[in-house]
């Protein structure tokens, strides 16, 4: 008998999973038919189920025959599933990691060592986190415990197949088609989405091809900040509502406890914390709502893939993916202790090691799909729904999409002047060229100008000189960084050594304070 242990998701495919498993959905709650699926596809195809399931899945199932437990997780990795093994040789697991707090033999404790990957990329990259011995599954990874102890394998891997026979229409045709076919799955008949709106192109086009009836765009009242009025003209070109839901810097620090809890692990994503902020109040305006994640991931859609050319003149490259936050050297200037053998050169070499095969633009999509995409963007879709409630889903996470993207040569993503060039072509077919060709502005969030100001900022001078702060900082160091930035006492070494680097001392001010508030909620308080 296969039981059905734990379970988070969405299926897209579920008619055609139905009809090929001989399953009977009719009258059933979408839970309770993605439930069924899940145990039939293991009955039908064991530890090969993620292979025919369309969609986004954590799963834990227990077959009492074989005394064996199996977890798995889908392709892309947009849901989560962690595990640890206890002194005893027990395996807990959840699909999140307070499932496992209040398990027999787990042990709360602080994998000290990933501090410096934290600090070095905003977030914890691979499969560690910073509860020791918590891991969780990689996308298209799974895991068997029984008799044999713990198994690990993958069901999936990573690869482009890029091919060479269609011109740029072609492939702007496919990404229409199968974004028209994600959002006929995505949504069942009687469900109303509405739609996240930035003034980029992913979330135009997204609106576009969709029938949600409002877009909603995150705005602030730094007017250098908000993408509001751009995001107002597209939603009047298609004929939608809109709604700007202003995120100010009282609702911005006022709810980063909460967002850390709902997070689990520190992340200094301020964009992040900025939506979690915004989807509160979406929330209370809609059940469901769409977001454009993966379109970036998939399509060369950040800045630095247009100047992929400065990796082929080196003989052994890193690249450290879409977002670095603090070099080693900044690094062994605050933390008290920091680890040689923790190299996040020689992690991200190891990540992007399958990639190399590939050119320059497609090992640095691999590197990215293989960290970031996984670890810290589709992170934020799920642990902002999971905190707020707020249904968020994800047009372009589709395989259907992500599939184009794994054929398509990279000519037609990026550029040393372009990028999204497929994309975009498609786009330029139901929006504006100014909207389809617009720069991306990458969600820009005024948190430089709200840390330097008294009436915020205090919380971080008292982290700063906190307990926590002085178990893992130097905290001359920490009062140094903060004088500096803020405009207080810093000496002449310290005024020197920042000379060049006014523009990211806030970044540092934010990765450091937001590490020391998670400790504290999750050490010192003991959250939940």
């Amino acid at each position: 008998m296969i039981e059905l242990k734990a379970y988070q998701g969405l299926i897209r495919n579920h008619k055609e999973l139905a009809e090929e498993l001989g399953a009977e959905i009719a009258g059933c709650t979408r839970r309770e038919r993605e439930e069924k699926l899940i145990v039939a596809a293991y009955q039908a195809w064991g530890d090969r189920m993620g292979l025919h399931i369309n969609g986004q899945f954590g799963v834990a199932l227990y077959d009492s025959e074989a005394d064996e437990l199996f977890c798995a997780r889908d392709i892309l990795g947009a849901e989560l599933l962690f595990y640890y093994v206890t002194a005893d040789g027990d395996l807990l697991y959840g699909t999140q990691i307070r499932d496992l707090f209040d398990q027999p033999g787990f042990k709360r404790e602080l994998n000290e060592e990933l501090i410096q990957f934290y600090l070095g990329f905003s977030y914890v990259p691979g499969e560690e986190t910073l509860f020791a011995g918590v891991n969780k599954l990689e996308p298209g990874g799974f895991l068997k415990f029984g008799k044999g102890g713990l198994q690990l394998g993958r069901y999936w891997e990573l690869s482009f197949e890029p091919d060479e026979t269609k011109t740029l229409d072609d492939w702007a045709d496919e990404i229409s088609d199968a974004m028209d076919a994600s959002m006929a799955s995505i949504c069942d008949e009687g469900e109303e989405p509405d739609s996240f709106l930035s003034g980029g192109v992913d979330s135009s086009y997204m609106l576009a091809k969709s029938r949600a009836k409002t877009g909603y765009c995150v705005s602030y009242q730094n007017q250098e900040a908000n993408e509001e009025d751009q995001a107002r003209a597209t939603a009047e070109y298609l004929g939608r509502g809109f709604e700007g839901i202003e995120v100010t810097p009282e609702d911005f620090f006022a709810t980063l406890d909460e967002f850390l809890l709902a997070y689990e692990q520190p992340t200094s994503d301020a964009a992040g914390l900025a939506l979690y902020c915004a989807c509160k109040q979406v929330a209370s305006r809609t059940k469901l709502c769409f977001s454009g994640e993966g379109a970036d991931e998939f399509f060369a859609g950040y800045n630095g893939y247009q100047d992929a050319a400065r990796f082929e003149k080196q003989s052994d490259p890193v690249y450290f993916g879409a977002t670095r936050a603090m070099r080693d050297l900044d690094q062994k200037h605050y933390l008290k202790r920091f680890h040689k053998n923790r190299s996040e050169s020689y992690f991200m070499r190891k990540r992007g090691a399958g990639g190399r095969k590939y050119d320059t633009v497609s090992w640095m999509l691999y590197v990215d799909l293989r960290s970031y995409f996984e670890g810290s963007i589709l992170l934020n879709s799920t642990k902002i729904a999971q905190g707020t409630g707020l249904d968020i889903r994800m047009p372009f996470c589709d395989l259907r999409i992500f599939d184009i993207a794994r054929r398509m040569p990279s000519r037609f993503k990026a550029n040393a002047g372009e990028n999204k060039i497929a994309l975009r072509k498609a786009a330029s077919r139901v929006l504006p060229d100014e909207v389809a060709y617009r720069k991306k502005l990458g969600f820009p969030v005024p948190i430089r100008d709200w840390l330097a100001d008294p009436a915020y900022n205090g919380d971080i001078e008292r982290a700063f000189k906190g307990e926590a702060a002085a178990k893992f900082f130097e905290p001359k160091e920490l009062q140094a960084l903060f004088g500096e930035f803020t405009g207080g006492k810093s000496n002449l070494w310290h005024k020197l050594r920042y000379r060049g680097n006014k523009t990211s001392l806030w970044r540092r001010v934010w990765s450091i304070y937001v590490f020391i508030r998670w400790y504290e909620l999750f050490f010192e308080q003991s959250a939940k």
